[in-house]
């Protein structure tokens, strides 16, 4: 038997982070709901990936199990970091649409206690950088607590990047924001990922935003995947995404 011939220049995708057959059930007997039907899918590096899917589709779940926020019933997440870092968090920036801060703390504090507890390195110049490209300078001495629900958004995704994580899970990216801060974060965040070779899993009901951000999308539905596409290939084929989806979804 013939051994397959393997390219060496055609790169391999190293997988960071397998999903492999997952279940989360929530409730028991006649009020148990299946939010995730034995999933699985890879995320790896050098790819920024999609999941597309109606609410309750499962997305927030799987994000919420990959972090460790939550426990799969059935099933499990492997991890294939570099560091192998027993605190999988060190490798993993979240964001989520709400937030809650401590009463009290100031958004510099908040910045600031992100930065110690990771031990970041970053400079004074690529701090300002960061928090005038969000737009957080206007609000950078305000109490968290009274921040608007624009502000909270942009003051959100900024955290989840801070500190350089390999993957960083963003759920709806540009809820809350004015069409010129969406586009100046959209193109900050994607710049920023591949700059500092992050890797973004991203949850969007913007199919723009999908197709500037993302090379695969996963598409759900009621806990399951229905499909995967790469962008690219749409793209080739002069079909949008939102075409795409709508026989799925």
């Amino acid at each position: 038997m013939k051994s397959k011939k393997v390219n060496p220049t055609k790169a391999v995708s190293k997988t960071l982070i397998e999903v492999k057959n997952v279940v989360k059930e929530f409730g028991k007997n006649k009020k148990k709901v299946v939010a995730l039907k034995g999933i699985s899918f890879d995320i790896k590096d050098g790819e920024n990936l999609a999941l597309i899917g109606s609410n309750g589709a499962g997305k927030t779940t799987i994000v919420e199990i990959i972090a460790g926020l939550n426990k799969p019933t059935t099933g499990e997440i492997i991890y294939h970091f570099d560091d192998k870092n027993e605190n999988i968090n060190r490798n993993l920036g979240i964001q989520f649409q709400d937030s809650t801060y401590p009463a009290g703390l100031t958004v510099k504090r908040i910045i600031s206690f992100i930065l110690d507890a990771y031990g970041s390195s970053m400079t004074k110049d690529e701090l300002k950088d960061i928090i005038d490209r969000f737009g957080v300078t206007s609000f950078y001495h305000q109490n968290a607590k009274s921040l608007s629900g624009g502000q909270s958004q942009r003051l959100n995704v900024l955290l989840a990047l801070l500190h350089r994580p390999k993957v960083v899970f963003l759920d709806e990216l540009s809820t809350g924001l004015d069409i010129r801060i969406r586009n100046e974060i959209k193109v900050f965040v994607k710049d920023y990922a591949k700059k500092f070779n992050m890797n973004i899993v991203l949850i969007s009901h913007d199919m723009n935003e999908v197709e500037y951000l993302a090379d695969r999308a996963i598409i759900m539905k009621d806990g399951e995947i229905v499909n995967e596409v790469k962008i690219k290939d749409l793209a080739k084929k002069h079909i949008k995404l939102e075409d795409y989806i709508t026989k799925y979804i």
